[in-house]
């Protein structure tokens, strides 16, 4: 028989305290961080465990989900003076959430699967309602060993997960893509009024 996934993650804004209470509701014990305190508490009131750390939900969590504001924040919250990554197993599954210029995202999952990791590049959409559901959309790239290992956290959090092949960067890119064609249709509404 195999152990529970514990779950991880780190920036309990709109969209991730959303996933962490969703998390939660589905019976998977989550962790996790942010810097507000009022973040904080909201979450343990949620039943979740608030994390004091990076280090701490890193070297506990078996599934990471980092949902910051963008690739600057993952490579501090990741890989800066104690971050994520060095305290994590090797295996440990790291769900990037953030939109980010493609680039960025494969910079990211590489330096994490050179350091053992597995990485999904996940951008999601749906906003803060469709969160607190546990029914947003996730375009995600990553491995077949990161998807399997991740599977019961992305059920918990999604409703769809698109998922766009092995290489980092083609959720990045087609959060792009999902982005612009959003913009479209609201300029084009516009016009339209």
């Amino acid at each position: 028989m195999s152990k529970a996934l514990t779950a991880g993650v780190i920036g309990l804004g709109s969209m991730g305290m959303g996933a962490a209470v969703s998390l939660v509701r589905a019976g998977i014990t989550t962790l996790g961080l942010d810097l507000r305190d009022e973040a904080r508490s909201a979450f343990a009131a949620a039943g979740g465990m608030p994390a004091p750390d990076a280090t701490t939900l890193a070297r506990l969590a078996d599934v990471v989900l980092v949902y910051v504001v963008n690739a600057a924040q993952v490579r501090e919250v990741l890989f800066g003076p104690g971050g994520a990554m060095p305290a994590a197993r090797r295996g440990t599954v790291f769900v990037i959430c953030v939109t980010m210029p493609p680039g960025d995202a494969i910079d990211i999952c590489e330096q994490l699967t050179k350091a053992g990791m597995l990485a999904i590049d996940a951008p999601v959409s749906g906003g803060a309602a469709k969160a607190a559901e546990g029914q947003i959309s996730m375009m995600a790239s990553g491995s077949e060993a990161a998807f399997q290992r991740a599977a019961p956290v992305l059920d918990a959090i999604s409703a769809t997960v698109f998922r766009l092949g092995e290489a980092p960067g083609a959720g990045a890119r087609m959060k792009v893509i999902n982005q612009m064609l959003a913009g479209v249709h609201i300029a084009a509404m516009a016009e339209a009024m």
